[in-house]
């Protein structure tokens, strides 16, 4: 288990995580209607989960450096691609009604259709 660093600013909850290993378990331990933020961050991407009370927003980030830039990215409509030359950057940023362990789940399903598109990305980038 990775460790989660958390401390708490001016009433909000900040946990910083080194890897998505634990992405669930700590989106799932957030409270309800509370406002928190989660940082997930690994060699390839970054992702920032924030509570400000029912509503929760989510956004993803990645920047791949590459010379060969893919042909074909695999299709999310919901994840912009800019291509520019030697780099390219994943972003997605959407809001969610909090729901405690159902939400964390749905988050961590779109980490993962991120982490997925991002993967095709680098493997086509070597």
């Amino acid at each position: 288990m990775s460790e989660a660093r958390t401390f708490e600013l001016d009433g909000v909850k900040f946990t910083l995580l080194e890897g998505f290993k634990d992405l669930y378990r700590v989106l799932a331990a957030q409270p309800v209607g509370e406002r928190w933020d989660v940082l997930a961050v690994d060699e390839y991407m970054t992702a920032e989960v924030v509570s400000m009370g029912n509503v929760v927003r989510v956004a993803l980030y990645a920047e791949v450096d590459t010379e060969k830039i893919p042909e074909q990215v695999p299709a999310d409509q919901d994840i912009e691609v800019e291509a520019e030359p030697g780099k390219v950057k994943l972003r997605f940023l959407a809001d969610y009604t909090f729901q405690g362990r159902t939400t964390a789940l749905a988050i961590v399903n779109r980490v993962n259709k991120f982490r997925g598109v991002l993967s095709s990305i680098l493997s086509s980038s070597r």
